[in-house]
This record gives C-alpha cells, structure tokens and sequence, in this order.
C-alpha cells in the first residue's frame, strides 16, 4: 500500500510526463500502433514512448516479468499474471501476384485451395493458426513451399509468384492499392484475426498509461467504424 501511496503522489505530481514501454507483435506493432502512438505523442509531447516488435511469446513473458508497461500480442492467452483485452478483429485474406489465376476471383472456397502452394507464417502466428484451423475443418492439403517469420518477406514472396498466403487486410493494404497484389475473401465466416492489449494485473496504471490505454480504445473503435 505504501509504495502504491508514493507512486500515486509521483504520479499526480508528473501528470503529463512519463515513459511508457510498449512491446508487440510484428503486425499490430508495424501496422496499427504507429496510428496510436504518434496522435498519442503530438498530445502528449512530454510522454515518452519506447516501442519495440517481438514474438508474441516474448511479449506475453516480459509482460508478465514487468519489463513493459503494455502489450500488444495477436491471439488470446490465459496467464495468471495479466490482464487481457481484446481491442480490435480484423479480416484475413488471400493475397496472390496480379496474374495469379485467383485474381479475378471475389471469393475462394476450401476446394478452391485445395493443393496450392502457401507461402506460411512462423507456427504460432495468428495467421498460421487460422489458416491451419480452416485446413483441418475442410480435410484438404496445402503445399507449403517457404515459411518466413516477417509480413514484408511473405509479401515479397508472393509478388514473386512463389505462392499465395493468408494475411491480414490491413498489413497489405499499401500493395493491394498500388496493385502489387490482389486480395480475396475466403469464404468462412471465421477467417478473422483478434488484438489484444496485455498488462500486468498488479501494474500501477499512471495518469500517462491511462491516457495511453484510453486512446488505443478510442482508435479501435474508429477503425472498426472504417471496417463496417
């Protein structure tokens, strides 16, 4: 209690300064928290951020160790020490090379990709679980001809025709609209991704992370807004 006291007091005395450490996965961190962060930073000017891009994994263990304030991971976990929330569901889609025949397709179905060569995200990704979920509930086999660990190698791979991936809208927006790649739904409902905002349950929630969480709630809930 008394520490909790002390902090409070140093908290009240330094409203708007502060450091807050943030850890994430590759996607959320490279494509969503800068949308946050940097509006965060311009009103909060003496609010220093440090961000830095890790395995999920790794972001749930440093979490749970207090060596971040706050992180962002892709899938659900139970942890005895956190504090999860979910913030945001996104879509994920095919992406293929322009003159890949799924193209000109709006649609793809299970036996649409029935033998076709994937280009995979690392085991344990959200990507790669959701694509390995759908494999196992239509009983049809891939080909898995390269498995990378970053969205921009995968992205690469497939406008050099080595296959097609499974990805989240957003993370290939920038390719889709200069039309690099082309993206197509599947057709299952589910074919969808979760964000989670993570801290550690005993945190001390400062003045400057409470503003900080309160902003990422408040951008979620315009994107969702875009998505609708």
């Amino acid at each position: 209690m008394e520490n909790q006291a002390e902090e409070s007091i140093r908290d009240f005395q330094q409203r708007k300064r502060g450091h807050i450490r943030i850890l994430s996965s590759e996607s959320f961190g490279d494509y969503y928290l800068p949308r946050i962060i940097i509006p965060f930073n311009r009103a909060y000017s003496l609010i220093r951020i440090s961000m830095n891009i890790l395995p999920t994994e790794q972001v749930v263990e440093n979490t749970a160790s207090l060596q971040c304030d706050l992180g962002f991971i892709s899938y659900p976990i139970g942890h005895k020490k956190l504090v999860v929330k979910e913030i945001l569901e996104d879509k994920l889609v095919i992406i293929t090379a322009n003159d890949h025949p799924f193209a000109v397709k709006k649609r793809l179905t299970s036996k649409d990709l029935e033998g076709r060569r994937f280009i995979m995200h690392e085991k344990g990704s959200a990507p790669r679980r959701a694509i390995e979920e759908f494999i196992r509930k239509s009983s049809i086999s891939i080909k898995i001809p390269l498995e990378l660990s970053s969205n921009r190698a995968i992205k690469r791979a497939v406008e050099e025709r080595a296959g097609i991936a499974l990805i989240s809208r957003k993370v290939a927006d920038e390719e889709i609209r200069s039309k690099r790649l082309r993206a197509i739904n599947i057709a299952d409902p589910s074919m969808k991704r979760k964000f989670f905002l993570i801290h550690h349950k005993d945190k001390f929630i400062s003045e400057s992370l409470r503003r900080m969480i309160s902003m990422v709630f408040e951008w979620a809930s315009e994107y969702a807004k875009e998505l609708s």
